[in-house]
């Protein structure tokens, strides 16, 4: 605890300066994973990124090589000083701190995972969990916002955001549904979707694609495996 204390006085006195603390990864692997075209080309082609679920914002660097502003949003409030030390270095990116949700003022249990709350959620794991050692190791209570009262609020021209990356552990199609007004101007969506109990009374698949598709969203393709990313395009 004194060590993180220390460390973030530091990070706070250096971003005063607009110098940063920067951690050194050692023993990095890669792999052959081949790059996701569609993706790339909907980054290209797109005005701007609405980034839900940011985390550590690990994706900047490739938004800020398209040179796309970006808005991210995290709900976690332990991850929001490490994330905005990060995004600040890139020019037109920016951080809310918000739960998005499909109604206003719901107080939701959040709860924190043990993979450095990368799977926090306010749903509990599911039978199918990918990893038998992740687990919910605390709760805080967070308060919603719908996506649409954010956009009002914060008075962002969504029309310059049309490509939407939703990440947020099973709420995916809660955040959407709070959403339909900025829907109008999106026109790609990539949507993290489990076909399995990856989290408890989660929506799955088959209620995010039915829901899409009464928009015009449709994906060139079916999921690969039980929980992965898919790329949706509006049709207009």
């Amino acid at each position: 605890m004194i060590v993180k204390l220390f460390k973030n006085l530091i990070k706070s006195t250096l971003s005063k300066t607009n110098w940063r603390l920067k951690k050194k990864h050692i023993n990095k692997t890669y792999t052959n994973q081949k790059p996701d075209l569609p993706l790339l080309n909907a980054i290209y082609k797109c005005n701007g990124i609405i980034h839900m679920g940011a985390h550590r914002g690990t994706e900047a660097t490739v938004y800020d090589w398209f040179h796309k502003p970006v808005i991210w949003f995290e709900a976690n409030p332990n991850m929001i000083f490490s994330l905005n030390d990060h995004v600040t270095q890139y020019p037109n990116q920016r951080v809310i701190h918000s739960l998005i949700g499909n109604e206003d003022d719901a107080e939701k249990d959040f709860n924190i995972s043990n993979n450095d709350a990368a799977s926090s959620s306010v749903f509990e794991f599911g039978k199918d969990v990918e990893s038998k050692k992740m687990k919910m190791t605390s709760s805080i209570k967070l308060r919603t916002k719908k996506f649409d009262t954010l956009v009002q609020e914060y008075k962002i021209d969504i029309s310059k955001f049309d490509l939407w990356v939703l990440d947020i552990q099973g709420s995916e199609l809660i955040a959407l549904e709070g959403a339909k007004k900025a829907l109008e101007k999106c026109n790609f969506l990539l949507v993290e979707i489990s076909k399995n109990e990856q989290y408890l009374d989660a929506p799955r698949w088959e209620d995010i694609k039915k829901f899409l598709y009464q928009l015009n969203f449709y994906s060139n393709e079916e999921p690969v495996g039980s929980h992965c990313d898919l790329l949706f395009i509006k049709k207009r």
